[in-house]
């Protein structure tokens, strides 16, 4: 990889441009008991909230699980929205084109690593949501893992000769303190290990093409997607692991100044 400083906005712009809705067409695909990553999320959404802003909506996931719902998507990627569904606004996450108060529910996935400056794009959902809204997101975690999957996880690193990456670090570990900063309770922050079952290329394909991986040439992806492929082959299947934390806070005070 290059020891170059990312520029994330540009890399991000022509990443999703790219590959729009490489992220969903993965976690989609990853399972824990009768659930994906969406449908977890999407639990933590009371049946009584009538006003949904999906923060960082891509192609519109959350939405999908969320069908009969009044969710307006927000992206600052067109590309990405094209493929999403209902009411939807191109838009930066710092400067959202609504009033204060006016949502009771917030929702993100796998946006909340990406989106900076998080404080800022805190205190903007905070602006948003009415006193007593929630806040619903997930994001990546490095754990719960199992001993196997460390090894599947260190191969795959290996061949990349890198590991993915993302603007806000790995595990968001200062979210709780961002979000009370910002206005927020924190109500519950838990961890599910998903599983993605590679058994094709195609399959392996996907998993690589939806990693963040700034640097890292074609030729190197193309030799994690090989090797991941030939072990699926000869396990007749192979688990790789996607450790989710699922973060909820209510908003229940004015937010402190940024």
């Amino acid at each position: 990889m290059s020891e170059n400083p990312v520029d994330w906005p540009q890399y991000l712009r022509q990443f999703h441009t790219a590959a729009p809705g490489s992220t969903e067409a993965l976690l989609s695909r990853a399972v824990a008991g009768d659930h994906t990553p969406y449908r977890w999320l999407v639990r933590a959404v009371s049946g009584e909230a009538r006003r949904i802003l999906d923060l960082a909506c891509g192609n519109g996931p959350v939405a999908r699980e969320l069908y009969g719902r009044w969710v307006v998507g927000v992206d600052n990627n067109a590309a990405q929205l094209t493929g999403a569904p209902g009411p939807k606004v191109q838009a930066d996450a710092l400067h959202l084109p609504f009033a204060n108060e006016v949502f009771d529910v917030v929702t993100c996935s796998m946006g909340l690593m990406v989106l900076q400056p998080l404080p800022d794009v805190l205190h903007e959902a905070a602006r948003v949501l009415r006193r007593g809204g929630v806040l619903a997101a997930i994001v990546p975690a490095v754990r719960p893992l199992r001993r196997g999957d460390i090894r599947t996880l260190s191969g795959l690193t290996t061949r990349l000769r890198s590991t993915p990456q993302f603007p806000a670090g790995g595990e968001i570990t200062e979210l709780k303190d961002q979000l009370k900063h910002a206005g927020f309770d924190v109500l519950e922050s838990q961890r599910e290990r998903y599983v993605y079952m590679i058994r094709s290329r195609d399959d392996a394909v996907r998993l690589v093409n939806a990693l963040y991986l700034p640097g890292t040439p074609d030729v190197r992806r193309d030799t994690a997607a090989a090797w991941l492929a030939d072990r699926a082959e000869s396990k007749d299947g192979l688990e790789v692991a996607i450790p989710i934390r699922r973060i909820t806070a209510m908003r229940t005070k004015v937010a402190l100044t940024v």
